[in-house]
């Protein structure tokens, strides 16, 4: 008893003085760490969706085949698909889209860029389907683009085309 009138009378900071736990995650290290799941969370969804083929109800671990497509104007006005790396055009025939090869049992991705400049009053829209393979891009306006994963699981060739403009055409070869 002599001890805490001693202590109340000489120290009374000592007896409003709270004594608390010091917590080793503080508030901002607790939204940090949320932040960073929710991005890892981000990251994988990402992942695991480029290894699911639109024509697959299964995930295929494999690296793709990239095709890069850009949908363009000749200079004599006709519509169609040119092969680009890099953002350069590779040599075609002028008019005429690639012909794309595939072996069978392996991923494609098809990467398409509409590069078609908008006339006023008339925006450029492209896409590009391979019904046998169940890709359908959506219609991409002027610099908009769409990348499409399918696994080549027939063999044989088969039509890629534009639905807006029917002479936009070209041909894949799966063997």
């Amino acid at each position: 008893m002599l001890i805490i009138v001693y202590i109340s009378e000489n120290y009374p900071y000592l007896l409003n003085k709270k004594i608390t736990k010091s917590s080793k995650l503080s508030r901002t290290n607790v939204i940090s760490i949320t932040v960073l799941t929710g991005i890892i969370i981000l990251v994988g969804i990402a992942i695991l969706h480029s290894f699911s083929p639109v024509n697959s109800d299964s995930l295929v671990f494999a690296p793709p085949s990239n095709i890069f497509l850009k949908a363009v104007k000749s200079a004599q006005g006709s519509y169609h698909y040119m092969h680009t790396k890099g953002g350069k055009s590779l040599p075609t025939s002028a008019g005429n889209s690639p012909h794309i090869s595939a072996s069978k049992g392996n991923l494609v991705e098809i990467h398409l860029i509409n590069e078609e400049k908008n006339q006023p009053g008339n925006p450029s829209k492209h896409n590009l389907n391979i019904d046998e393979f169940n890709v359908h891009t959506k219609d991409l306006g002027y610099f908009q683009s769409e990348s499409i994963t399918f696994l080549a699981d027939k063999s044989g060739t088969f039509d890629y085309y534009c639905s807006i403009h029917p002479e936009m055409r070209g041909q894949i070869t799966v063997s």
